[in-house]
């Protein structure tokens, strides 16, 4: 009977999470067109790959080759190789075999890559979902039900799951993973069976990509975190092992992940030396070396993503002065800053408008409440057995989701309009079953009294 209860609960979470990423069917965006034309620009390098099968003497991801034709040449339906350039960056696993099992015809592509969505948006459904019904066997009905439907409204979930560049699923597998089954592996000692499943997991996200891997890591340790600590007083320092575990795991999948895509490179360009380059260079621009370059974008992230918050900073800062690159570093970090935290964590269904509705929606909110929350319902139950696991869980993730920012700037000066991500993986999720714990508990003081 349970078990019947739990693929029925399975089926209702997965389609309506499928039908918010997918279709989109709750309104979640920035804007109106928001969800349309999310990240359009990282999925043009997987269509152009496609469409250039046939021409192309790279079987990787290619790319514009001079940027300031990245639109005209990266948007247009059709292939002339000679504009393009591998994207070494990354191995593109993704690309590799979207591109692979392309039809031939160009004609077809369009609702190919139509038929790629779905499928992607499916499997992210069925990856919270799987989540979804652990969170249903720890913390009851209520509390699965409340997590559901707040990941249904997270503008950067939603947007990413049909993504072809980004492929979701693989950036949320490394912590589903470890949330799923990190308790049978301890209680049955199969714990290399776990080390082993990370490995091949971020194994294959870094072939599609390097970015957020600080975070996605630390995504890794936090379940082992929040299940050690239940009902268990040891300090937080003695789990040492298992970051150690962790980190080794990481460093071995990067290597391979790297290695993959220098020997691909080097393969192409008969030159290990140029591998090398291209693939430090497009590291390097990440890193700390790319803010002096990347900075102004902090003002324009910010009059775009927020408009409220930015007419209300104009009245005690000149932003304009500020977009001709005319201020301190410390300015633009600071404003990029405020930016982050003021990103929407929700899309709530709901006309609240200006400064305050942004503020309402926002990161910041959304893990202060998680923590008052947290704190409430150890106040109200003293031997609520999950509090250090939630505490814990949720300090670890908030610096998971900070490490990329400050590691990689030169990454997160430009791209606020996607790396809102960071705060999911997995920080609100679990503000979210907090949130949803809570309200359970209403419930079923209600029920009682009734």
């Amino acid at each position: 009977m349970e078990r019947k209860k739990s693929i029925l609960f399975f089926s209702v979470v997965w389609v309506v999470l499928f039908l918010s990423f997918f279709g989109n069917v709750f309104g979640v965006g920035l804007w109106r067109e928001w969800f349309d034309g999310f990240q359009r620009d990282s999925s043009a390098i997987v269509e152009k790959t496609a469409r250039c099968k046939e021409k192309s003497g790279y079987s990787g991801p290619l790319i514009v080759a001079k940027n300031e034709d990245y639109n005209s040449v990266m948007m247009a339906e059709d292939c002339d190789a000679s504009l393009l350039k591998p994207y070494a960056s990354q191995y593109g696993l993704q690309a590799r075999i979207i591109t692979a099992l392309a039809p031939k015809d160009n004609a077809k592509l369009p609702s190919y890559f139509k038929k790629v969505n779905v499928v992607l948006s499916a499997a992210m459904a069925a990856l919270m979902a799987l989540v979804t019904l652990r969170v249903r066997k720890l913390f009851g009905l209520v509390a699965a039900a409340v997590f559901a439907t707040l990941v249904a409204f997270s503008p950067w979930i939603v947007g990413y799951a049909q993504n072809m560049y980004w492929i979701e699923p693989l950036m949320f597998a490394p912590f589903a993973f470890a949330f799923l089954s990190y308790s049978y592996c301890k209680s049955s000692k199969k714990m290399w069976l776990f080390y082993l499943g990370e490995t091949i997991l971020l194994f294959l996200k870094l072939l599609g990509g390097y970015e957020y891997i600080s975070t996605i890591a630390i995504s890794v340790l936090v379940p082992i975190i929040f299940f050690e600590f239940v009902n268990n007083k040891q300090k937080v320092i003695s789990l040492w092992r298992y970051a150690v575990m962790t980190c080794v795991v990481v460093v071995v999948a990067f290597v391979g992940a790297y290695a993959t895509n220098f020997m691909a490179l080097s393969d192409y360009y008969h030159s290990s030396d140029t591998a090398l380059k291209m693939i430090n260079e497009r590291a390097s621009e990440r890193g700390l070396s790319g803010i002096r370059k990347m900075r102004t974008h902090a003002v324009g992230n910010l009059k775009t993503l927020l408009p409220e918050s930015y007419e209300f900073a104009n009245r005690f800062i000149n932003m304009e002065e500020l977009a001709k690159d005319r201020g301190s570093t410390y300015q633009y970090l600071a404003i990029n800053a405020g930016n982050y935290v003021l990103l929407p964590a929700l899309s709530l269904p709901l006309s609240i408008k200006g400064v305050f509705g942004e503020i309402v929606q926002s990161i910041l909110v959304w893990v202060l409440v998680g923590y008052l929350v947290l704190f409430y319902l150890k106040r109200r139950h003293p031997s609520f057995k999950y509090y250090r696991s939630f505490l814990w869980s949720l300090h670890i993730s908030l610096a998971g989701a900070l490490s990329w920012l400050i590691l990689m700037p030169g990454h997160a000066l430009p791209h606020a309009h996607i790396n809102g991500i960071v705060f999911y993986m997995p920080l609100l999720l679990f503000v979210y079953m907090v949130v949803g714990l809570y309200i359970g508990n209403i419930v079923k003081k209600r029920r009682k009294r009734a």
